[in-house]
């Protein structure tokens, strides 16, 4: 890669003077979810039990003060933009000295060598902006550009170097460069040290939605699980508490959209620990006090996924119903009631208990729901395993003329040629250039659409 600039690959090794903080015990809060009274002066409440094995250490007190955010939208994450509530919380300035954020030696090459040929990218153009190539899905050139910009730049705000800096990690993690991200948030140091509160306001400078991809970036490079556990838990309390001094409703409902999020980072960090029985109760805690029902399904449906990677089967049947106004999530196997007709959940229950002849039957029934991609993706699946494979072979490649490339399609299909031809080196290699192809096509369609594949998609 000719970017014309030479990044070090070596850590940002500058240590910034903060002031002492030394941790101090606080009270036991509630977990993320419970805002019904956040920080209440007499509140002794345990946290959810669910979160005890990863999280049986103090947390000490985040700074209280009212937000500084301009969030970017953790659902389209490289648009450059403030959200439509960003208008509600206070902006701040800073004459603190970020300089040690611009620091070439912060920053690391990319290599491309494990993205297949038809997916590699040539380096942007001078002065192509980060709306188009996001809207382009360069993700790759997305994060060299942020890097440009921030080392090259000698005018730019505090806000705008938080924002290239979170443009830079979260393009970095969307390209399956995470171990690169991580070391390089690290240069952000503790971010809930007293640096990065306002002078004037006190208010913290850093965006929320940075805060939060530090927390699990940093836990990461430090091989911790249990310190990005500790770290939502800090931005729970951070956000409890903006609720708490807030008298304005939407602003309320912002942070407490956060916390939801908050929660459910939470649970997924426990899964991928492994803990898995410490994640299902978290879920369960959380699927039992929400009052919206969507909220309620969609939190069923992932306890339910949990029950089943842990084999209990009879509790996954429990929770699949769980959406029902009769039934109560958690209740034991002989108590709950049979699977919905064509519930997304019952053909995994047969897969999961080896009845691959009922999940072929289940799996296409669903072939003309909403769920159609996904049903012939594990329709195709269940035919493997019942010796059907020139049918496995013909339904996975219908998904690749259609122009779905998700990661497992492509790799159950590369997993087919391995199978079934001994030239599959040739047919993976034209299966990448089938799928870049594609993209580029309906490129205009689609925006903000990953553009990158790595080896590892197609087996190479």
């Amino acid at each position: 890669m000719d970017d014309g600039l030479a990044f070090a690959n070596q850590r940002h090794s500058r240590n910034i003077s903060y002031s002492n903080r030394t941790p101090l015990t606080r009270r036991i809060t509630k977990g993320p979810l419970d805002v019904e009274d956040p920080i209440a002066s007499s509140s002794t409440s345990q946290a959810p039990t669910s979160t005890t094995e990863a999280a049986a250490v103090p947390i000490p007190p985040t700074p209280s003060s009212t937000t500084t955010a301009n969030p970017l939208s953790p659902t389209n994450p490289l648009a450059v933009r403030p959200s439509s509530r960003s208008s509600l919380l206070p902006s701040t300035a800073t004459t603190k000295d970020l300089s040690f954020l611009l620091q070439p030696s912060n920053f690391h090459k990319i290599s491309q060598t494990d993205i297949p040929p038809p997916f590699r990218s040539t380096p942007a153009a001078p002065g192509t902006p980060l709306p188009v190539l996001h809207r382009e899905g360069n993700y790759y050139r997305t994060a060299f550009l942020a890097a440009s910009s921030l080392i090259t730049d000698s005018d730019l705000s505090p806000k705008q170097i938080f924002e290239l800096l979170y443009v830079r990690l979260a393009s970095l993690t969307l390209i399956n460069q995470t171990p690169l991200a991580g070391k390089e948030s690290l240069a952000l140091g503790d971010i809930h040290s007293p640096f990065y509160l306002s002078d004037d306001t006190g208010e913290c400078i850093l965006p929320w939605e940075l805060r939060v991809l530090a927390v699990r970036l940093q836990a990461l490079e430090a091989g911790d699980a249990k310190r990005g556990v500790q770290g939502y838990y800090d931005l729970a309390f951070y956000a409890r508490m903006r609720i708490r001094d807030s008298s304005d409703a939407e602003v309320k409902g912002l942070w407490k959209e956060r916390l939801r999020d908050l929660g459910t980072r939470v649970g997924n960090t426990l899964v991928e620990m492994g803990v898995l029985e410490a994640g299902k109760r978290h879920f369960e805690n959380l699927a039992n006090a929400t009052a919206n029902a969507e909220e309620k399904k969609r939190l069923s449906s992932w306890v339910a996924m949990l029950c089943l990677r842990m084999g209990d089967l009879e509790a996954a049947r429990a929770w699949t119903s769980s959406g029902d106004d009769d039934h109560e999530a958690g209740k034991t196997a002989t108590e709950f009631l049979p699977p919905k007709k064509n519930d997304i959940l019952s053909p995994f229950l047969a897969m999961t208990s080896g009845n691959y002849e009922n999940a072929v039957s289940e799996w296409r029934a669903l072939l003309n729901s909403p769920h159609a991609v996904l049903a012939k993706q594990n329709l195709a699946v269940c035919l493997l395993f019942t010796c059907h494979l020139p049918e496995t072979t013909h339904l996975l490649s219908q998904l690749i003329a259609s122009n779905h490339a998700f990661h497992a399609l492509t790799f159950n299909l590369a997993t087919v040629y391995e199978l079934s031809m001994d030239k599959s080196w040739e047919r993976k290699m034209q299966l990448a250039e089938r799928v870049a192809e594609g993209l580029r096509r309906d490129r205009d369609e689609v925006e903000g659409r990953r553009m990158e594949r790595g080896n590892v998609d197609f087996k190479l």
